[in-house]
């Protein structure tokens, strides 16, 4: 008896399926490897890995911590002014040489940024933030036996800012990692402690100067760096809090069909690097009956079933990163690689979730934190520098991420780094040449420290006023950057013409309130313009310019001082490069420089 064709081709049909499967099953490699736990979870319980941040409780512990670690960091950084000519005087120095040693302070500990990153994601903000307090301490002691200005600028200024860089960076990571719909509230308060730190810090830095030397400054302070100790011990990190789990038929299934993401979380899919697929002639009869996509995430096939709820996905098909060319599956991880802080991607981001588009797509807060914790590919891990293989995995991916500089292949984010080398030359001058300028002028050391206090308060005022400004729909936080860096710029031109008191209070409260959305609003700007995808990159890249320009332009800017004997031409200098960099960031509203360069 002749068989029936129809059969035959069901049999081979059936027979590749199976045969497909089989091959799928053998070849894919899974999030959590065997070595990970002698108990290898399954991969519906993936997601329970991923700490889902609080966005309250001991969060609000954190911001606090967070908030005396920028009060104490940037506190002691920008009163150097206070000190400025007690250095000169001790060291018999030019002014460019002992501001350099305040310049290595801020630019190296914004330079160390990619370094410490890779610390936090292999050790947490806890260990490293310690570690850094202890550090940062001991340098400050260290600078006491200098005897000359060298010495200084490598205690005070390089060692010192390596252990600025440890507290500062977990600090920013901390409140990321405990808050997401309410991060814009927490952000803003944790980062008013710059502002208010330098309020307090300028007069208790005269004070100081008033009962003991600048030696036994440089002690008081050490002391309270060591109280950074505390501050970072409570930045406990998360640990994931395993759900109360549906039955795997109904979890897994609805009508016979895989548990899959509703259309909106489709598109947040795409976005994502999700590549949608379509099924082909041969099991098309078979899929005839079934209303579904199937999307490639990572390396898995995921199959969408329109009518299934957003709260069903799981969020093993959003931890893999985006398929690339190779094809390349990503290797076994640790299950404790699903809660380090770095993988990420939304760290960075400085304001509430709820205006990243992922959220905006009505995706839930569970699906989109899965969605944006992602791991390095086999193929991304093989393409990075092979001195970066030697190195911890959770240390090499974060160095590899931060170090990339195939981010600049977009325009804007190269001006925005222009933008910035021009920018930080002048930032950093009202703060270390107002006061020195101001008592030149006769003006009282303590009214002179008080500019400082007034430039800190304003920074608050600012940072808080520009955050909610840029959270209101249709206001555009890039012109509002735009706008305040450039009357920043032209308040610091204004400061030569002020010789009265009240005008110096003026000019440098200005200064302060409009200088604040050059650092507060920087994250949420870098994302308009490369993605939430490499805000990391993006992030890691500019702490490099910035840090290198921090180093290099307060004592280009100290020598036309030497030069002239003028404070003036430092801040016509510095006003200057403001409103360049003003001028910069309007060219990030022209289309060219919102793509790719060829």
């Amino acid at each position: 008896m002749k068989p029936n064709s129809e059969d035959m081709n069901g049999s081979v049909e059936d027979i590749g399926v199976e045969l497909t499967e089989k091959i799928y099953a053998a070849t894919t490699t899974p999030i959590l490897g065997p070595q990970a736990n002698s108990t290898e979870p399954n991969e519906d319980d993936w997601e329970d890995y991923i700490p889902e941040p609080p966005d309250g409780g001991w969060g609000w512990v954190v911001m606090v911590a967070s908030f005396v670690n920028n009060f104490v960091l940037d506190g002691i950084a920008y009163c150097f002014g206070v000190f400025l000519l007690e250095y000169v005087k001790f060291f018999n120095s030019s002014i460019a040489s002992a501001s350099l040693a305040n310049s290595l302070l801020c630019g190296v500990y914004l330079l160390v940024g990619p370094i410490v990153g890779a610390l936090v994601n292999k050790f947490g903000c806890r260990p490293v933030g310690i570690a850094g307090s202890i550090i940062g301490a001991c340098a400050f002691l260290l600078s006491t036996a200098s005897k000359s200005v060298v010495v200084f600028q490598l205690t005070y200024g390089v060692i010192g800012g390596f252990g600025f860089g440890m507290m500062y960076l977990p600090a920013v990571v901390g409140v990321g990692y405990y808050f997401e719909k309410k991060r814009g509230i927490a952000t803003g308060i944790a980062v008013c402690g710059t502002g208010i730190g330098v309020f307090c810090m300028a007069p208790f830095g005269k004070f100081l100067l008033h009962n003991v030397d600048w030696k036994g400054a440089h002690i008081a302070l050490a002391g309270l760096l060591l109280q950074g100790c505390i501050s970072s011990a409570l930045m406990r990190p998360l640990t994931p809090k395993r759900r109360r789990r549906q039955p795997k038929g109904n979890a897994e299934k609805t009508n016979g069909h895989a548990a899959v993401p509703s259309s909106d979380d489709q598109k947040a899919l795409l976005e994502n690097g999700a590549a949608p697929t379509q099924p082909n002639a041969e099991n098309s009869r078979r899929n005839r009956t079934m209303s579904s996509t199937s999307y490639i995430a990572g390396s898995r096939l995921v199959v969408v079933d329109s009518g299934t709820p957003a709260d069903n996905i799981h969020a093993s098909a959003f931890l893999h990163t985006p398929a690339n060319a190779s094809g390349a599956v990503s290797p076994h991880v640790s299950v404790q690689n699903l809660s380090r802080p770095l993988y990420r991607k939304d760290i960075f981001y400085s304001g509430s979730v709820l205006n990243v588009s992922h959220v905006k797509s009505k995706m839930s807060l569970k699906s989109y934190v899965a969605s944006i914790a992602t791991l390095p590919s086999a193929h991304e891990q093989s393409s990075r520098l092979s001195c970066l293989n030697s190195l911890p995995k959770p240390m090499a991916d974060i160095l590899a991420e931060m170090l990339d500089l195939t981010v600049l292949r977009n325009r804007g984010m190269m001006v925005l780094c222009a933008a910035n080398v021009v920018g930080m030359i002048g930032y950093y001058v009202p703060f270390i040449f107002s006061s020195s300028r101001a008592v030149s002028l006769g003006v009282s050391e303590g009214n002179a420290a008080l500019l400082l206090s007034l430039m800190g308060i304003c920074n608050t005022v600012g940072r808080v006023l520009s955050g909610v400004l840029s959270t209101i729909p249709g206001v555009s936080a890039l012109l509002i950057n735009n706008i305040c860096v450039t009357l920043c710029g032209i308040s610091v031109l204004l400061i030569p013409f002020c010789n009265s008191f009240a005008l110096m209070v003026v000019a440098n409260s200005a200064f302060g309130l409009f200088a604040s959305t050059l650092i507060s609003l920087a994250p949420i700007i870098m994302c308009e313009l490369v993605g939430l995808e490499k805000l990391t990159n993006g992030f890691g890249l500019l702490c490099l310019v910035r840090g290198v320009t921090a180093i290099a332009g307060p004592p280009i800017v100290g020598m036309l001082y030497d030069i002239t004997g003028d404070y003036s031409a430092t801040f016509y200098a510095g006003g200057a490069c403001l409103i360049a960099c003003g001028a910069l960031h309007f060219l990030l509203h022209l289309k060219y420089f919102k793509g790719k360069t060829d």
